[in-house]
């Protein structure tokens, strides 16, 4: 029987994931198409280059904290940034209500829809985009094997 409790939990992590993945696409597109390092210590203002504290990164929390606008410069924040990362959680969250009971194929999804996302976004610059899908896979494949050794340890199969 499936547990709704578990559901519950693991739904909310699905949908939290995909909320910070969709922050870190939003960056990593932006730091692909400026051909800018991918890992850096943190985030900055693209209009005035001033450092975000980390509550101004908060995916969405922190477009609404800070009223679309950086707090240093009152630069605009494009609002195509908590969309995505809105988009990204919905996606997550979905897609695993949709297929909760075989947990490989959501995960498959969820990697192969950021992967079609980076690759349409940012096809030309090959050498950064290399560098981004295998970051990505990398938070995937952690994420992968804890929920995959969450659904053998509760229901000793991976097909329910």
């Amino acid at each position: 029987m499936y547990d709704s409790t578990f559901f519950g939990i693991l739904f909310i992590s699905s949908s939290l994931f995909g909320l910070f993945l969709g922050a870190y696409y939003g960056t990593m597109e932006y730091r692909i198409r400026s051909n800018l390092p991918l890992v850096t210590a943190g985030c900055f203002c693209p209009s005035c280059g001033h450092s975000l504290p980390l509550r101004h990164q908060i995916p969405v929390l922190g477009f609404l904290f800070l009223k679309g606008k950086c707090r240093f410069c009152h630069a605009p924040i494009l609002l195509r940034y908590p969309l995505t990362e809105g988009g990204f959680l919905l996606y997550y969250g979905a897609t695993f209500c949709l297929f909760r009971r075989t947990p490989v194929v959501y995960l498959i999804l969820w990697y192969g829809a950021l992967c079609l996302l980076l690759i349409a976004r940012c096809g030309k610059q090959y050498r950064s985009l290399r560098k981004g899908l295998l970051i990505m896979a990398i938070y995937h494949a952690v994420i992968a094997a804890l929920y995959l050794i969450l659904y053998l340890a509760t229901f000793r199969t991976l097909w329910l």
